[in-house]
């Protein structure tokens, strides 16, 4: 009980003394600018993909030798070679230039100078069809003339279908469609492409604490097997107790790790806020940032879970480091708990696609998976408060239990040198340690 009345200021001179032994180093330092400048330049992959596609250009000639061919042909062709227009207007990858019969041997001079890539001619073909010939200097398996192809096969069905009196525009019209509840109150569900966005954004949270616990949970592990194999913690342990050392391991090592972290993830945010005026510098036209499902309630609880499950995971690594003198056995020692975590961040993708399921809300209570599906349900807004409040209080509660445990088998850990530690050797090594 002492250890727990006088957990601090030794704990907290063992923290300061982890973080700046952690923080200080050149493979830190050199690292986290890395990784930031990675992560940084890593949004920009949009930017460089309009980039590349500006320089990919096709100029098309369109001579047309059919007197009544539908008013919306040109912009019927454009649609199906840039796609729908959109409001700012995206870039196009291909420029149409529509000529009457008359232009035809001025297009073929054009054609002959370069200043098109490909030239086509519309003729009639019988009293409701017509025929295209293409001129150019691509393959002809290339994409750019397969894609012109295919986007005239739209304009030969148009023509047609203007002959019957009627258009593709007509055809393509969404019916309208009324549903009427059969209770008389409908539950209210997201369109698709919110569905796909909280998706998306639920699975990058989850990547963002997996990867978190499991990178930064090592280096607490290793930190305890570094000083233990080299005696130093024999020492420590004259001047404070196994609970401070493992609390200040843990704030330390966690701390320099969060710190990594939080660097990369402004780096990230730095660049999505970046992007749009680095694309209209470069390329020309806007390109607005999506945080689709990013609301303050979800950040709050993303950070809150981050924060325990981080907490919780942190406290076993040290006290299964404990168990080993050498930093190569840390790999080994950890195992079973690379196990739980796995499958908690396995159990979460599943989650992900059975959100409502029963087992998922059960499993959203278990410490060592909220950190994950809690996560995961918060997202996609299926959470009433008092869950996540039950999650957050059990969590603690995991956390004082497995602070208690862990401090135990630390206490026992940290004496055995030199043999191959058993968890029989642990448990009764942790039932005599103070």
């Amino acid at each position: 009980m002492r250890g727990w009345r006088t957990l601090f200021p030794n704990a907290w001179y063992v923290a300061v003394r982890e973080f700046r032994g952690r923080a200080r180093s050149r493979s830190f330092v050199i690292g986290t600018v890395v990784l930031a400048l990675i992560s940084f330049a890593a949004t920009q992959i949009p930017v460089l993909i309009d980039v590349s596609m500006n320089t990919s250009l096709t100029r098309v000639a369109v001579v047309s030798q059919v007197p009544d061919m539908p008013g919306d042909a040109l912009a019927l062709l454009d649609s199906q070679l840039n796609g729908q227009p959109k409001d700012p207007p995206a870039h196009k990858n291909y420029v149409i230039s529509w000529q009457p019969d008359g232009g035809l041997p001025a297009a073929q001079a054009d054609l002959q100078a370069k200043q098109y890539d490909i030239l086509v001619v519309v003729s009639q073909d019988g009293p409701q069809d017509v025929q295209f010939a293409m001129r150019t200097d691509s393959p002809q398996d290339g994409r750019s003339v397969q894609t012109v192809t295919s986007a005239l096969y739209s304009v030969a069905i148009e023509y047609r279908l203007y002959k019957a009196g009627t258009s593709i525009e007509n055809i393509q019209k969404v019916p309208t469609v009324t549903v009427a509840s059969v209770n008389g109150a409908a539950s209210s569900t997201n369109d698709l492409s919110t569905e796909v966005s909280t998706s998306l954004l639920s699975t990058g949270l989850i990547v963002l604490i997996f990867m978190a616990i499991v990178t930064y949970g090592v280096w607490v592990a290793m930190s305890v097997a570094e000083e233990k194999g080299s005696r130093v913690m024999e020492l420590m342990l004259n001047a404070t107790t196994p609970l401070q050392m493992l609390a200040g391991k843990m704030l330390g090592n966690g701390g320099a790790g969060l710190t990594q972290y939080g660097i990369i993830l402004l780096a990230v945010v730095g660049g999505l806020l970046a992007q749009g005026p680095i694309h209209r510098a470069v390329v020309g036209t806007d390109s607005a940032t999506q945080f689709g499902g990013l609301s303050p309630a979800v950040l709050g609880a993303f950070v809150v879970l981050f924060v325990l499950g981080f907490t919780l995971y942190s406290l076993l690594y040290a006290a299964l480091g404990s168990l080993v003198s050498r930093q190569e056995d840390v790999q080994s020692a950890t195992s079973p708990l690379m196990v739980l975590i796995m499958a908690g961040y396995f159990m979460s993708v599943a989650g992900l696609q059975a959100i409502d399921e029963t087992w998922v809300r059960v499993a959203s209570f278990v410490p060592f998976f909220s950190p994950y599906l809690m996560l995961a349900r918060v997202s996609a807004g299926h959470v009433e408060p008092w869950e996540f409040g039950l999650a957050v209080v059990l969590l603690l509660a995991s956390i004082a239990v497995a602070l208690f445990v862990a401090a135990r088998i630390y206490s026992a850990g940290v004496l055995l040198y030199g043999q191959r530690v058993s968890l029989r050797q642990v448990l009764k090594a942790a039932r005599v340690s103070r």
